[in-house]
């Protein structure tokens, strides 16, 4: 395993050698590092077709099709016609592989935002830019950043300093745009956030096999992204007052004593899921996290399955829960949106939380995914009904609702892991940004607000 020392020179090395975004010349050079106990962590020959870096790219392709936890070493050497032992000979295990794959994903990253941003155009089109070249079809560069907690400590913290490292670069551009005229934003960081969470949930989603074709998503999404959900022609709303959070608290405070126990149970275990993955938590570990017996994790669940799936059941219930309540709001197109990702991000801290992300569900056995899935769709189902219908009264564009509503959900989806250690905004701050972002897009409205 690499110290964070050695991550760092490698890290800026990817950078300095980072010429395609999928040649792998960054590693050509020849290099090896080892960990504090001396033991070789990756050994990379001075080989132009460098072989670790087509390892990284068949492993982050398995990853990003069947998840870490569904992937075996064994899988990654099939896919690279390779024996298994061959593999460590660049990777001391699989969390090591893993560890490269992230830092490969984050030099790609940084090497697009880079290379969109050539002299000569303007802040709102160099960030086109980087959004459709990073939906170009080479799957390849689609990484996954996800279970990065479930990484030793040094590692995950390197992972998660890169990545906001990269929202920061991407917000140098944002800032260029607003400087320039061509951005409406007021806090160019967070919507950074809300972009690079956008993209890094279209891998879970996007289909080749589905009504759209590529270019077609990669339009919509660029569209909604630019431009917004609510008409252009049409003044902004004022932000309105945040609902009342005592609904959902009361509800649960009514709770009696064992099911408040078992709840508790479960929010513990969905943050564990949220942040280290399937792979990275066990019942064990979420015992000693809840402070409880092993005895009492198996009393309720016999693997870690059965324990996932309730965890997902409970977000997917307390999402529910939100959009009932604003049913009965009867609000606006408006209103509506901000409200329900600020419920969503504020409910995050409290015992209705934390909010649950989805990147699991391949974990989950075939007839239990394909029922929680049935679930998901029928509820995202409900609220494209919902931006059909705002669409019909003139308050929102012609905007493809399948789209528009996978976007909003990719900008919230990965606030658990963005922002698990990060306070520098509160949620309603968060919400409200992404919320603006959704609905006015980063191109400026030219009528009064």
């Amino acid at each position: 395993m690499l110290s964070p020392k050695a991550a760092g020179v490698w890290y800026t090395n990817v950078y300095r050698r980072s010429t395609s975004c999928c040649q792998g010349d960054y590693l050509a050079n020849g290099f090896s590092f080892r960990d504090q106990e001396g033991h070789s962590s990756l050994q990379v020959a001075a080989d132009p077709t460098d072989r670790a870096e087509e390892i990284l790219v068949s492993a982050s392709r398995l990853f990003a099709r069947h998840s870490y936890a569904n992937v075996t070493m064994e899988q990654v050497a099939a896919s690279v016609r390779a024996v298994p032992g061959a593999l460590y000979h660049y990777f001391r295990d699989k969390e090591d592989l893993i560890f490269h794959c992230y830092l490969r994903g984050l030099a790609i990253y940084r090497h697009e935002i880079e290379t969109a941003a050539e002299p000569g155009i303007d802040g709102l089109e160099i960030v086109r830019r980087f959004v459709r070249g990073r939906l170009r079809p080479e799957s390849q560069r689609m990484i996954l950043f996800t279970d990065i907690d479930a990484l030793a400590a040094p590692y995950s913290s390197e992972v998660h300093a890169k990545r906001w490292q990269n929202a920061a670069r991407l917000a140098e551009i944002l800032d260029r745009g607003v400087a320039d005229g061509s951005i409406a934003c007021d806090e160019p960081l967070l919507a950074a956030v809300a972009l690079i969470s956008i993209l890094d949930w279209v891998p879970f989603w996007l289909s080749e096999r589905d009504y759209y074709t590529r270019q077609q998503a990669i339009d919509a999404i660029d569209d909604i992204i630019t431009h917004g959900v609510y008409r252009r022609e049409i003044a902004v709303p004022e932000m309105p007052e945040p609902l009342s959070l005592a609904p959902f608290l009361e509800s649960r405070a009514a709770l009696n004593k064992r099911a408040a126990k078992f709840d508790r149970m479960l929010s513990i275990a969905s943050d564990s899921f949220n942040r280290r993955g399937a792979s990275g938590t066990s019942l064990e570990s979420i015992a000693v996290d809840a402070g409880m017996t092993r005895a009492g994790i198996y009393y309720h669940f016999s693997e870690k399955e059965s324990l996932l799936l309730a965890c997902l059941r409970r977000g997917l219930a307390g999402e529910i829960s939100i959009r009932e309540h604003l049913q009965d709001q009867s609000l606006g197109a408006f209103d509506h949106i901000v409200q329900r990702i600020r419920l969503l991000l504020m409910l995050h801290d409290t015992p209705c939380g934390p909010k649950a992300t989805y990147h699991n569900i391949n974990y989950l056995n075939d007839v239990d995914r394909k029922a929680y899935v049935g679930q998901v769709l029928a509820t995202i189902r409900q609220d494209q009904d919902s931006y059909q219908r705002w669409i019909d009264e003139g308050r929102f564009r012609r905007i493809d609702t399948y789209f528009a509503e996978r976007i909003l959900t990719g900008m919230g989806h990965w606030y658990p892991i963005w922002f698990k250690t990060r306070r520098d905004w509160s949620p309603a701050e968060i919400a409200d940004h992404f919320a603006r972002l959704f609905l006015s897009g980063l191109k400026p409205r030219r009528h009064p607000a």
